[in-house]
């Protein structure tokens, strides 16, 4: 493990200061502490969260939170090594008693990072650099400065998706307990010695689905919601379906379709209307999280985990294969998972939304202009009859990612993925779904609002604070100017008006 300093001597003001490796001193060897008084002095306001390079003496991290108190600080050292050493130094001490304070290595600072900053709270991040340490380790310091950009950028990703969603997760989540809490328990059985056979809706499904016909015997089929349709029409009936997506469209991939003997797979934060379909005629379902706090809030009122899913950047591609995997399954083949757009199509005929398109075509506007305005929302890179997007893109990337993440095998032939995790087979999984205490669940949930109302409304670290993130998220994205305590009690409010 490298290490930055080689010592710590004393400057002429008594303090403590470390040396780099090259003896050049961090902070001034006069006065450190009258050094580090502007430290940090250019911020704008409108970020509370700051990530500071360089730990050294912490005497201008102690000068930036004497004059910010408010602040989440990061802040980032070379090593673990480095860290130990100046640990030895009293300022440095000081910090680790502070709970607004988080020191961590390069190594780390990621997964800190993820963790800790709370953008519906904290609002922007600040990043602030300490020159001398900058200066005396630059390749390193533009290394983490890289990763911090691209780590930054993914959380803005996600706070921009619960900014648009949070309402209708949190709706959903709170009806899909309801109806938890109505069903049976009972055990659902999977032939997990059959191949795994993953239906996506991608154009190419249009002539993979006759190698699915050929050997329908070998598979065991876990059709995505979008594909469902697909499969009817085939005259394939899908041993299980998965719908992870929060939006009302998902209610009418169902529509129509009442095979009870078909397992039903929903994230909680699934479409409600879709799940209240499917109860009507099967318990079959299994529900699942895939990353919501609230989910984490209400589940020991589970007599179980809630299966927790990979949906790697909410694809219900990887939510299926993952589900599948966690399953038994140990061989799987993918279709249907094209992650671009083929022949000038996003999705295989018969879904519901190629169904759709065509019944709002005329003669002067048809299926096809629908198809190309969807085409060209974003940016497009295309060689002969395939054109790729930079989210399309992102999608195809993790789910490889999910694959050597999980050590499998695959291949790509004929627009099929052909996944392999070279284990013996299994023969029968039993799962058994869930069974809920929704009246009891209430009780606390109605409780915890009513201390929150009594107490500090920024207590941030309260669990019910923590799990309505997303809905706080949504809430001050569409009224800016709430306070994040104003945003809090509207979003208690609304989660009573749905209970």
């Amino acid at each position: 493990m490298n290490t930055l300093y080689k010592e710590i001597m004393t400057a002429k003001s008594n303090e403590k200061i470390p040396l780099f490796e090259n003896g050049k001193s961090m902070h001034s060897k006069y006065s450190p502490v009258r050094e580090a008084e502007s430290f940090g002095s250019e911020i704008k306001p409108g970020g509370n969260y700051t990530i500071i390079l360089g730990l050294g003496g912490a005497y201008h991290v102690e000068s930036f939170y004497k004059h910010h108190p408010d602040h989440k600080i990061m802040i980032i050292e070379e090593s673990q090594n480095d860290i130990n050493l100046l640990s030895q130094i009293e300022c440095v001490k000081k910090l680790h008693g502070n709970p607004n304070i988080l020191i961590t290595s390069k190594e780390n600072f990621q997964q800190f990072l993820i963790n800790s900053y709370l953008p519906a709270f904290h609002g922007g991040i600040n990043i602030l650099c300490h020159r001398a340490w900058y200066d005396n380790n630059k390749t390193s310091a533009d290394e983490i400065l890289q990763k911090l950009n691209q780590t930054i950028k993914s959380i803005s990703k996600d706070f921009s998706v619960q900014s648009h969603f949070g309402l209708i997760w949190q709706k959903n989540i709170l009806n899909n307990l309801k109806i938890l809490g109505t069903i049976k328990k009972k055990t659902i059985k999977f032939d997990t010695s059959k191949t795994a056979a993953i239906i996506a809706a991608g154009p190419s499904l249009d002539f993979t689905i006759s190698n699915i016909l050929k050997e329908l015997n070998k598979y065991f089929i876990l059709a995505t919601d979008t594909s469902l349709n697909v499969l009817v029409s085939h005259n394939i009936k899908p041993d299980a379906v998965i719908s992870i997506d929060g939006q009302n469209i998902s209610y009418k991939h169902f529509v129509g379709y009442t095979n009870p003997d078909t397992t039903f797979i929903f994230d909680l934060q699934a479409n409600f209307n879709a799940v209240n379909y499917v109860s009507k005629y099967t318990s079959n379902i299994i529900f699942i999280k895939s990353g919501h706090p609230f989910c984490n809030y209400a589940e020991p009122f589970s007599d179980s985990e809630i299966p927790n899913i990979d949906c790697g950047a909410g694809t219900v591609t990887i939510a299926a294969i993952d589900f599948a995997k966690k399953a038994g399954f140990t061989d799987f083949e993918v279709f249907g998972a094209d992650f671009s757009y083929r022949n000038n199509k996003p999705y295989t005929k018969g879904t519901y939304l190629d169904t759709l398109y065509r019944l709002n075509e005329n003669r002067i506007f048809t299926s096809e202009n629908l198809y190309t305005n969807l085409l060209y929302r974003t940016e497009i890179t295309r060689y002969e009859n395939i054109i790729e997007t930079e989210i399309l893109n992102s999608y195809k990337n993790t789910f490889i990612d999910w694959i050597n993440s999980n050590n499998l095998n695959y291949t790509y032939e004929n627009s099929i993925y052909k996944i392999s995790a070279n284990n013996p087979k299994s023969k029968i999984t039993e799962l058994k779904t869930l069974s809920f205490d929704y009246e009891n669940f209430i009780k606390m949930l109605c409780a915890d609002v009513k201390k929150i109302y009594e107490s500090d409304l920024k207590n941030i670290n309260h669990p019910l604070i923590i799990s309505i993130l997303p809905l706080i998220s949504y809430l001050r994205n569409k009224t800016p100017s709430l306070t994040f305590s104003e945003a809090v009690k509207l979003a208690l409010s609304k989660i009573l008006e749905y209970t």
